[in-house]
């Protein structure tokens, strides 16, 4: 509604009459169209007609910040004033395009309303953006962020995640979702059965599915099944946070089947926020289990697989062949590129450096070209991997990264004690002592834990607090059918060595932190290989087919071709 608006009065002050077609136009609405790939049109259309506009972005806090933030308390959308004018003394020959200029106006909302009311349209507070058609009204940086490659051109194969639109086909623990199976397949009154499912679209108590890739299930449709014994297979629901799925066609909306197909042994899916723009935590977060649509911090994203289903590494044409030479000859593999990646965007340094950039979601990565600089974010990378997949990835016994063991040992002063007991029930509640660094779930104490494991977000999501949501008497989960209410009557022990889990990886990604801000800091003083330089040793820009998933072939034909 919010573009209709926008679109009505544009016309009615700049196009309805000939004669008069100056004005001004200024809404304050919400600020998506301003950095977005919705909003392209709109940005060229302003441009080209106007000669000068405003944007006051009021939301830098981001989608859903805290009420207190917020200009208008029940908005949780980013809102933004934008203010257009074209002039009546310009003739039409010489229009120019528009110079666009922004500001932010941060804090909470009685310190908003503060420095708006100093705000002068020709006031030193205010910076250029971009100048060219589509591109955001965002700042034009001196960051060098335009000339470095995007993951897209780095990663060209990349999807959403598995999206089922049904809450109750996953869970915290396997038992939950054997319960919820076990309800839906006796129930006998189809009304009943029906409301159970939660019907959209194609997936109906009566459809057919194919099986999803090496998986298999009865030719029957959902309506019919009789077989008490789900499959499940885990997944990861949220950054950090593991759970359970059913691993059936039927019951899941947009299952992505090439995600399935690319679950191998070594995969790695890394995942970035792509609708939504982010300033703080880390650009990038990576797991090894098959990641959900809202992986990233529950509010979309866009996962970039590093192998293909037929094992190929998921990376353009030629760019490891330019890697190796630019490091002096040394062999250099996507899962290396996968960990220099990580180390330099996977913490809150990186976005918040690059703030003004992202206010148009999707990461571009400097890549260095020197190989001591190489070495030392692999290094890193290498390590913040096999924390972020508790430990199943980039494991080296050796170097103190034990295989599936993510746990600091006995001893060590990070290690994470259970000191009380949360008791049998589930709790409602879950807090935290700064003061002794002392996380409380019901009755159960943990630590010790730093502030900043406690206060570790991605995205404006806090893991801990997510982590517990889903897990606490009343969970926070949408709810898409009464299936969803059968949940855990007791804490289950598993959650009690899982939380000590993932403390002991955010205590390890937060320890690793100070070292990839000043990684950072190196590679961007250093040689960068641009995206110019990358298009000119033919390494960027892949053909259509290769941003698709690659199979094997099957009898003259690709996996991907035969039919289903």
């Amino acid at each position: 509604m919010y573009v209709y608006f926008w679109r009505w009065a544009a016309w009615k002050v700049f196009d309805a009459h000939d004669a008069d077609r100056h004005g001004v136009v200024c809404f304050i609405s919400p600020s998506g169209w301003t950095t977005g790939p919705g909003g392209r049109g709109m940005r060229a259309y302003l441009r080209r007609t106007c000669d000068e506009g405003w944007i006051i972005n009021l939301s830098p806090e981001g989608q859903r910040a805290d009420v207190a933030t917020r200009v208008f308390p029940g908005v949780a959308q980013p809102l933004a004033i934008c203010i257009f004018v074209r002039k009546a003394t310009v003739e039409r020959g010489e229009r120019r395009t528009a110079r666009v200029h922004y500001r932010s106006v941060p804090g909470r909302r009685d310190e908003k309303f503060q420095q708006l009311r100093g705000v002068e349209l020709d006031d030193e507070g205010w910076k250029d953006t971009h100048a060219d058609g589509v591109r955001p009204f965002a700042p034009a940086t001196q960051s060098g962020w335009e000339d470095f490659p995007t993951l897209h051109d780095l990663f060209p194969w990349s999807t959403l995640g598995v999206t089922s639109n049904r809450s109750w086909t996953s869970a915290p623990t396997a038992e939950i979702l054997r319960r919820r199976w076990v309800t839906l397949v006796r129930e006998s009154d189809p009304a009943d059965k029906a409301e159970l499912f939660k019907i959209t679209g194609d997936r109906t108590l009566t459809s057919k599915k194919e099986p999803l890739p090496e998986r298999s299930h009865p030719p029957r449709p959902i309506g019919r099944e009789c077989n008490l014994q789900p499959q499940l297979v885990r997944t990861a629901l949220r950054s950090f946070d593991r759970q359970w799925l059913i691993a059936d066609n039927r019951v899941l909306d947009r299952p992505r089947p090439d995600l399935w197909a690319a679950l191998q042994p070594d995969q790695l899916f890394l995942n970035q926020q792509s609708s939504h723009e982010i300033d703080s935590g880390p650009g990038i977060v990576a797991t090894h289990l098959l990641p959900d649509t809202h992986h990233f911090n529950g509010r979309g994203g866009r996962v970039l697989p590093v192998l293909h289903p037929d094992g190929s590494p998921n990376v353009t044409d030629g760019l490891l062949t330019y890697m190796a030479h630019a490091m002096g000859g040394e062999p250099v593999t996507v899962m290396d590129l996968a960990a220099y990646t990580v180390a330099v965007t996977g913490h809150s340094a990186f976005t918040e450096r690059f703030a003004e950039d992202l206010l148009t979601p999707g990461v571009r990565l400097p890549l260095t070209r020197d190989p001591e600089l190489w070495r030392r974010a692999t290094a890193v990378g290498r390590e913040l991997l096999w924390a972020s997949t508790y430990g199943e990835r980039y494991a080296a016994p050796g170097a103190g990264r034990p295989s599936g063991a993510i746990e600091f040992p006995s001893g060590d002063e990070r290690q994470v004690r259970y000191l009380t007991h949360i008791g049998s029930g589930v709790p409602e509640r879950m807090s935290y002592e700064a003061e002794t660094q002392t996380l409380r779930v019901g009755d159960g104490t943990f630590a010790p834990v730093p502030e900043a494991v406690w206060a570790y977000h991605v995205g404006g999501m806090r893991v801990v607090n997510k982590w517990f949501g889903y897990r606490k008497a009343k969970p926070t989960s949408k709810r898409t059918s009464p299936l969803d209410d059968i949940h855990v009557e007791s804490w289950p022990p598993e959650w009690t060595k899982e939380l000590i889990e993932l403390l002991s990886v955010l205590r390890r990604l937060t320890d690793l932190g100070p070292a990839q801000s000043d990684l950072l800091t190196d590679i961007l003083a250093g040689p960068v290989a641009t995206h110019a330089e990358l298009m000119a040793a033919g390494v960027l820009l892949a053909s259509e087919a290769g941003r698709k998933p690659r199979y094997r072939p099957v009898d003259g034909l690709f996996a991907a071709d035969v039919p289903t």
